[in-house]
């Protein structure tokens, strides 16, 4: 009930922040007319030979013999100063212009860019004083005679054009956190699992993977690229997360497959680290950027999955268990997710490849948790069965109390310990005249009578008479206590049970007990044997037992 507990209010509280983020990013503005934004999408010209030629955004325009493409605007006006324009198209080396002032122009950073990576920014450019006394000028860069495509600018305020990017990113920012919260759900499994004694180190595999993803996916990201501080250490820290993101998903594999096929899965992990070693010492002494060398590990990347679902196929054809068929499916979409990314960054040049390889990812890591799950809940089940099993066979089923099979094992562990305990006490405990009382009354009176001692001996184990104590039912009519360390001496301990007892036997059913005992350690601190121990503790209970007999007959 505690984890059903706990998993409702993770989802009360992952909803929360969930809805929290869509009205951030869908927040309504308070004052149209102020806030909100415009697309500028008409009234767009280039100037051809002396003439003009209209043009109605988006759409794609020629580059001239300078592999330039011009576009005027002349709509703005004295109440656009201070607005924020906002276009797509930085790839394509992108200037803005007021007139023959510049407003924006995209220049590398310290880490080299590809068409693809700059295809996800967004060159936003404040517009000056001069306003509506000069045209706005797009300036397109690109080779000779080319096709360009051009995309509408978008006008408004600074936080309206933010608020827009975001909601542009909506779809990867959603993934991002949901691998941030899988990983974390990941670690939690993990360190239950290890609680519950259960080697799973996939979890841990699982979770180092969506760390890694949702590192790149952050700082690759076109958000951050914009607006990061640091966007540069952030794109180089991204390309090391893609290089080395898949190393733990390879471990899983190899966790998985049988110790025969594990040095597969070994190669792929050696060529990544090796990728990135040779990528860093390529590029630290040849200059060669980082994004020159990224078909190789996509090369790597592109083999490997193939190499894995190979593997995972064979093995599955061997075992057929569900773990290897679902680890099979996650494989496949991860690999089609992956081709199909490819294509569009490689073939198309579309920008926004990497939300299709976000979207396979969540679906492979999906695949593979609901196999872990499985395998998982079985592992506890079988653990919980097995304790179950396990206290049953040390457990007296008449009164709950520990059984003989119990009871010897704590004296074994206490012959281990005993040099580091300062004393154990040990109680035999016997209902006397129990036969009696079964060929007098019955078996179910003697039952009760059984029962009724052995609840006058638990309050003591359940630590309302002394901390470190044990309770037994060794035999039909006789109980054992242990107490480590005994603070009460065995008269009180007498006087304790029997007083429980009078609560458990009111009326005319009186039961009588006789008690023995030993010390482990005598007087002078030496220890006794185990066998002395409870031999001496047996004696005592049978001349206890024998001078109540005598007393009786004597009276008589």
């Amino acid at each position: 009930m505690k984890w059903k507990q706990m998993e409702i209010l993770c989802i009360i509280i992952v909803s929360f922040f969930l809805i929290l983020s869509v009205r951030m990013i869908y927040q309504p503005n308070a004052d149209p007319e102020v806030n909100s934004f415009v697309s500028l999408s008409s009234d767009w010209y280039q100037i051809k030979n002396g003439e003009r030629t209209d043009l109605e955004l988006p759409c794609s325009v020629i580059t001239n013999s300078d592999g330039e493409a011009i576009l005027y605007n002349d709509t703005l006006t004295d109440a656009d100063i201070g607005k924020f324009v906002s276009i797509r198209g930085v790839q394509n080396h992108l200037e803005i212009r007021l007139g023959d002032q510049l407003l924006y122009q995209y220049r590398d950073d310290n880490f080299q860019k590809n068409s693809q990576m700059k295809g996800k920014l967004w060159a936003d450019a404040c517009l000056s004083d001069k306003t509506g006394q000069e045209p706005l000028c797009l300036i397109f860069r690109g080779r000779q005679n080319s096709r360009l495509y051009v995309q509408a600018p978008l006008i408004g305020s600074y936080s309206d054009i933010i608020r827009h990017h975001f909601q542009e990113s909506a779809f990867s920012i959603l993934m991002v956190f949901g691998m941030i919260g899988l990983g974390i759900v990941s670690v939690i499994i993990y360190f239950y699992a290890r609680h519950r004694k259960i080697a799973e180190k996939r979890f841990f595999d699982v979770a180092v993977f969506l760390i890694l993803c949702s590192l790149w996916c952050i700082l690759d990201s076109g958000i951050y690229q914009m607006y990061g501080k640091q966007s540069a250490a952030g794109t180089l820290v991204s390309f090391y997360a893609f290089m080395l993101m898949s190393v733990p998903i390879l471990h899983f594999i190899q966790d998985t497959v049988s110790k025969s096929k594990r040095w597969i899965p070994q190669i792929w992990i050696l060529l990544l680290y090796g990728n990135a070693v040779l990528q860093t010492v390529i590029h630290i002494i040849l200059q060669v950027p980082f994004v020159h060398m990224l078909f190789v590990t996509h090369l790597i990347l592109f083999t490997g999955v193939i190499a894995m679902i190979l593997l995972l196929w064979r093995e599955y054809q061997r075992s057929q268990t569900q773990v290897l068929g679902l680890c099979l499916k996650a494989f496949e979409v991860l690999g089609l997710s992956g081709v199909i990314a490819l294509a569009l960054y490689w073939i198309f040049s579309i920008y926004w490849y990497d939300a299709v390889f976000q979207f396979g990812i969540v679906l492979y890591i999906a695949f593979l948790f609901w196999g872990l799950l499985c395998k998982v809940s079985d592992d506890v089940q079988f653990r919980l069965e097995q304790a179950v099993y396990e206290r049953m066979s040390l457990e007296d089923r008449m009164t709950g109390l520990k059984n003989r099979k119990a009871f010897e094992q704590a004296v074994n562990k206490i012959q281990t310990e005993a040099a580091l305990l300062e004393n154990v006490l040990l109680l035999f405990i016997e209902i006397d005249g129990l036969k009696k009382i079964n060929d007098m009354y019955g078996l179910q009176r003697g039952d009760e009578a059984v029962i009724r001692t052995a609840r006058s001996i638990r309050p003591v184990e359940n630590g309302s008479y002394e901390q470190q104590v044990q309770c037994f039912r060794i035999e039909g009519d006789e109980f054992a206590v242990i107490v480590s360390n005994p603070q009460k001496t065995p008269a009180e301990w007498e006087r304790f049970i029997k007083d429980e007892l009078k609560k458990e036997t009111t009326g005319g059913n009186r039961i009588h007990l006789k008690f023995g005992y030993s010390y482990l350690r005598k007087t002078d601190g030496t220890l006794v044997s185990i066998s002395d121990w409870k031999m001496q503790a047996d004696q005592m209970l049978l001349f206890n037992k024998e001078k109540e007999s005598e007393d009786k007959y004597a009276l008589l």
